[in-house]
Parts: C-alpha cells; sequence; structure tokens
C-alpha cells in the first residue's frame, strides 16, 4: 500500500469519525482535581494547618455517616451515578459517525449529509416540476428520506420521483450507499 493511499484513507477515517479527546480530557481533569485535592488536604493535616475545604478525619466521617442519610437520597445519588456512568460508556463505545459520507473516485472526498441531502432534494423537486421549498430531503447513514408536498390539485407522479431520486443517489457515489425513499403528503399546500 502507497503512503499517499494510507494517508487518505486515514484523513478519511478522521473526517468520518468525531474525537473522543474532550471527553477524555474532561473525566481525566476532574480526576486530577478531586486527587490533587485529597492530596493537598492530607499534607495540610500531617502538618498540623487547617484544612481547605474538609479535613480527611472529616471526609471518613461523612463515608461512615453515609449510613445514617434517609435511602431516598443515597438511592438519587446512585441513580445520578449510574446516568453519569451510562454516558460515558456510551461515548466511549458508541460509532461517533459524524453527518458525512465518502464520495469514492480518484481522489477520496468527504461529503456532508447535508450537501448529499440538497441534491436528491433538487432532483426530486426537478422531477415533481415543484417549487424547491417544498421538498425537504434527510440523509441517514444509509437511507434517505425526501419528502415532497405537492400544490393543492395537482397530482405528484411518485413513481417518476422516486426513479429520478434513486439515479441522483446512485450519480453521488457515496460510501456506504444511500438507499433513498420517497414521501408525497397527503395535503398539499395552495401556491
Amino acid at each position: 500500500m502507497s503512503t499517499d493511499t494510507a494517508l487518505a484513507k486515514r484523513v478519511v477515517r478522521r473526517e468520518l469519525h468525531s474525537s473522543r479527546s474532550g471527553a477524555a480530557v474532561l473525566v481525566a481533569l476532574l480526576a486530577l482535581i478531586a486527587t490533587a485535592w485529597i492530596g493537598t488536604e492530607s499534607v495540610l493535616a500531617a502538618l498540623g494547618q487547617p484544612a481547605l475545604l474538609l479535613t480527611p478525619a472529616a471526609m471518613a466521617a461523612g463515608v461512615r455517616g453515609l449510613a445514617t442519610v434517609p435511602a431516598a437520597g443515597l438511592i438519587t445519588a446512585g441513580a445520578v451515578l449510574v446516568l453519569l456512568g451510562l454516558v460515558l460508556l456510551v461515548l466511549a463505545f458508541g460509532p461517533g459517525r459524524r453527518g458525512k459520507h465518502v464520495v469514492t473516485g480518484p481522489t477520496p472526498t468527504v461529503a456532508d449529509d447535508a450537501v448529499l441531502a440538497s441534491s436528491l432534494s433538487r432532483a426530486a423537486a426537478d422531477a415533481a416540476r415543484l417549487d424547491p421549498d417544498r421538498v425537504v430531503a434527510s440523509v441517514g447513514r444509509r437511507t434517505a428520506t425526501v419528502r415532497l408536498t405537492p400544490t393543492t390539485g395537482v397530482p405528484v407522479d411518485r413513481g417518476a420521483v422516486q426513479r429520478a431520486v434513486a439515479e441522483q443517489a446512485a450519480a453521488l457515489n457515496v460510501q456506504p450507499a444511500v438507499r433513498a425513499r420517497v414521501v408525497v403528503d397527503r395535503k398539499g399546500k395552495v401556491s
């Protein structure tokens, strides 16, 4: 594998996936602050100086006193900690994908999903002979939905629009391939 190909693959991967460094830095910073505070309080107690917030003896007494706290308070605190842990797990193991696709070709190009949606929307508006403001498209990882709001009393050939959108989706040549779906609203708007 040439270095240019490897570099291109790496750049594309970095563009498609979001970084977890912000969450990791935040968790590490909070752990560092907590550890530094407990260490400072311990050193101050060993030197016989007054505590910044709590002495180590007061911290230990607080932990021992948790048995006297009402169960509802402990359950609430536990639920908050479990929720925080679940958020961190989702951040750590989630896919972290950005709303982008790779346009294949001689040089890999990364296109935002909004650009792809705009292209599909324009193709649908042309096929349906509608104003572009009456067509809304959204692109997900593997599917695209194009929603048309026709003019009241003027039928829209859903099959023709579906073919035009499918051809445009194929012409975009993105990876992973996008399968388009056309939805025509039952109620139209007066122009």
